[in-house]
């Protein structure tokens, strides 16, 4: 590995980034000792965007740059980073996309009033290469917003260490300050994550281990707890851990991935000494599990508690004289292959759940930010001849909608069809019907692109070789898209069934067209709401 000794004389080191550059680790040291490394398709010669690695803390002092594989590297420094970059045409309107690089998993979803500005925003991080818009050298990114569609970008609040680099987790409020880290007036904000282990060289021989970090800003930066790992490593690559208050038994809970289907339950008094409680399955599948309790038809006494791995397949289980026991073995809300590593956002005890994903292999063409978060969804749990049924509903959209049509009865005969304008922008668009009112198929094109509504044996909705069912409730089917750049969201049933398609909008169609095959059908109710950024 080559080296080049640098004096730092700016907060950042420039780093040109091109999809055709060569992939390369650059490795940082000081005083002879690797601190730190990171992977980045370096191009000095065709750059399309530029990265900064932050040296700021150094000033003044000489550090080293090894370059692996051995290559040219260029001194460049700034005091005032400017990404540059392409593809703002890909960037969806009302759902959150990083502002450079790579994003994947949701982490430490948080809804935080200020006990000293009594100001809430909700807090959003997030799986973060900031260096290159490919997956690696993770990091946790932060976005805030007030209204969960508006969202401010933040600097980075977790980097790498020797440890690893920053793997999913989540966040809790110490409000009672268990753990004694209290500094100021604002409630203590607690993240737990993995420590990936042997994911760099500066980790290498490492372990997959749980560690926590706090913030007595109101979660704008954290401060890594010196005594971590608080869960050491306990099989394979385990990880996500993802932590509540639990007030049925009055002790933290950290459900957390082993391996292959099999998850952990842990607890805790104080959220930095834990104790393995109980081992269990969810079948089919892996990491990033969530814990959450909801309320049976809205019922407090009924009150149950669910768990979902990265699918957003869910098992529901109560405590029991201190003990979690499941009575619900797994079932399948999300049908789709693109929705993936939904996480609940952290709320005080008997406030709306609200949870939010990754919409995975979302690379907008040839842009130089890649991933985007799924539209804000309300949770539910409602009882039916099954069992218990999770349910997932788009927040309310009134406050964001620019204009609003609705259609009542719309006849669609074999032969004829029904046909909206749309602009360049993105809808809301719900339908309710009767299937006995219905031909064989339904068909609806936004943009371009269709999707299904499929009448027999079973009800389907069907887009691009993906398949959900729907239920009919009260005799009457609904079923609702949120469209973007990026995908369309689809709730069937009051979001009993979902499924997120990936595409892009062909705006140059600018049209929603429904038509219905083999027989006349009527679309009792047809609203299409206009969504503003």
């Amino acid at each position: 590995m080559k080296e080049y000794v640098i004096k730092v004389r700016a907060p950042y080191l420039v780093l040109p980034v091109s999809d055709k550059g060569e992939r390369h680790h650059l490795c940082i040291f000081r005083n002879g000792e690797m601190i730190d490394d990171f992977a980045l398709r370096l191009d000095y010669d065709n750059p399309v965007s530029y990265s900064f690695y932050p040296i700021g803390e150094w000033m003044g002092e000489e550090i080293s740059v090894g370059v692996k594989p051995d290559d040219v590297f260029y001194d460049r420094q700034t005091f005032s980073p400017v990404h540059g970059g392409r593809g703002e045409e890909f960037r969806p309107y009302v759902h959150f996309a990083p502002e450079y690089g790579w994003s994947n998993d949701p982490n430490g979803l948080l809804k935080y009033t200020s006990p000293v500005t009594g100001k809430t925003v909700w807090h959003l991080y997030y799986q973060q290469n900031p260096y290159d818009w490919v997956w690696g050298n993770l990091h946790w990114g932060h976005a805030v917003s007030e209204d969960l569609v508006h969202w401010k970008h933040l600097p980075t609040v977790l980097y790498p260490d020797s440890e690893g680099t920053m793997f999913s987790g989540s966040a809790v409020i110490d409000k009672e300050n268990r753990t004694g880290l209290k500094t100021g007036k604002e409630d203590l904000i607690c993240v737990f994550y993995t420590c990936a282990g042997g994911e760099s060289y500066v980790s290498d021989g490492k372990r997959f281990t749980q560690c926590m970090a706090y913030s007595n800003d109101g979660g704008m930066t954290f401060k890594k707890y010196e005594n971590n790992p608080v869960v050491n490593h306990i099989k394979e690559h385990n990880c996500d851990p993802n932590v509540i208050w639990c007030r049925d038994i009055g002790k933290y809970v950290m459900v957390l991935y082993l391996d292959a289907g099999e998850y952990a339950l842990l607890v805790s008094d104080n959220l930095t000494d834990w104790e393995e409680k109980k081992r269990f399955m969810i079948e089919g599948e892996r990491e990033v599990p969530d814990f959450f309790p909801l309320n049976p038809d809205g019922d407090p006494e009924k009150r149950k508690w669910v768990i979902t791995g990265s699918s957003n397949t869910f098992l529901v289980g109560e405590w029991k004289d201190g003990e979690f026991e499941i009575i619900q073995e797994t079932r399948r809300m999300n049908y789709g292959y693109c929705a993936y590593a939904a996480q609940t956002f952290t709320v005080d005890d008997g406030e709306e759940i609200i949870q939010m994903s990754w919409n995975r292999w979302m690379n907008f063409g040839n842009a130089t930010f890649c991933g985007r978060m799924g539209f804000p969804c309300r949770l539910s749990l409602t009882e039916d001849e099954d069992g218990y049924a999770l349910r997932a509903e788009p927040i309310d959209t009134d406050f964001i909608t620019a204009d609003v049509k609705t259609f009542e009865n719309v006849e669609i005969n074999g032969e004829g069809r029904f046909l909206h304008p749309l602009c360049e922008s993105a809808y809301d668009v719900s339908l309710k019907l009767k299937p006995e009112e219905c031909g064989e198929k339904i068909k609806l094109s936004f943009f371009g692109h269709d999707v299904s509504i499929e009448f027999g044996e079973e009800n389907l909705v069907k887009s691009d070789n993906v398949a959900m069912p729907f239920g009919i409730s009260e005799e009457c089917a609904d079923i609702r898209f949120i469209v973007d750049k990026g995908a369309v969201e689809i709730f069937a049933n009051g979001g009993r069934s979902i499924m997120t398609v990936p595409w892009m909008p062909d705006f140059r169609r600018g049209s929603l067209e429904i038509t219905s095959e083999r027989g006349k059908s009527i679309i009792r109710l047809l609203t299409i709401k206009r969504l503003q950024q």
